[in-house]
């Protein structure tokens, strides 16, 4: 089974031309369930078709879910499926501070196993706000499925607090432990979006793809690897100013 996670960059730079890479990009991937960030809610204004639909219809996703956020409803997480979703649901619908509107969440099932999956943006500008972030989407999944993956944009690197929480509480950072994955997702040197800042910055891995699975069901992770840093378009445009990360998972 192919997870992945990707933030899209809600922003206005080459639209046109990315919304054709992104669609090209995930077709390729063609992960089983993908998580995505930065969400654009419509594909033109305030109204229409919705971002995340389009890329369903374009690449062959029949289920999808988008959710907008309350505070900022112009953006939005999603998750795009193969796989029926059970459930699905949003941090922001329980009582929770306006600042953890972080994440949303969804269930599957696979190979005979239920699956939680829950999709991650957290703050970009303080790491106390990412940390109370992260504490309340731990407590919000709770004990959750037996196998949980936990994935996004978590705008930080794997030596901060967030990173060190997250693994003291059993969850697995994948790039640790399959072949591959462990590069740069943020890429200031060669992604064209960022060259600006590749003076003042350096290449960092700010998107993660964690599992926590019961003591007993151990599953093999065949693969993680980063994806988006080629153009797969005639338009030769990246899709993303970051890149993606994807694994493969091999359940018994």
């Amino acid at each position: 089974m192919r997870i992945a996670t990707f933030n899209l960059w809600n922003n206005p730079t080459c639209w046109p031309e990315r919304i054709a890479s992104i669609c090209a990009t995930v077709k390729r991937i063609n992960a089983d369930v993908l998580a995505l960030q930065e969400v654009r809610t419509y594909v033109e204004g305030e109204q229409g078709i919705r971002v995340a639909e389009q890329i369903a219809n374009e690449t062959g996703y029949r289920f999808y879910v988008f959710l907008a956020y309350p505070d900022s409803p112009d953006e939005g997480l999603a998750v795009l499926s193969h796989i029926p979703l059970d459930t699905s649901d949003a941090i922001w619908h329980h009582k929770m501070e306006e600042a953890n509107y972080c994440a949303m969440r969804v269930t599957f099932r696979a190979a005979g196993h239920t699956f939680g999956l829950t999709n991650v943006h957290l703050n970009w500008r303080s790491p106390d706000i990412r940390e109370a972030q992260v504490q309340a989407v731990r407590e919000w999944i709770g004990a959750g499925e037996r196998y949980e993956l936990l994935c996004g944009d978590f705008n930080d690197n794997p030596q901060s607090e967030i990173y060190r929480d997250l693994t003291a509480h059993r969850w697995i950072d994948v790039a640790m432990r399959g072949r591959g994955g462990d590069e740069p997702t943020l890429d200031y040197v060669h992604n064209p979006y960022l060259k600006q800042d590749s003076l003042q910055k350096q290449p960092a891995r700010y998107d993660w793809m964690l599992l926590r699975h019961n003591e007993g069901s151990v599953p093999f992770i065949s693969k993680v690897d980063v994806f988006g840093k080629t153009s797969v378009t005639e338009g030769g445009v990246l899709p993303s100013d970051h890149y993606g990360v994807l694994l493969d998972l091999d359940i018994f």
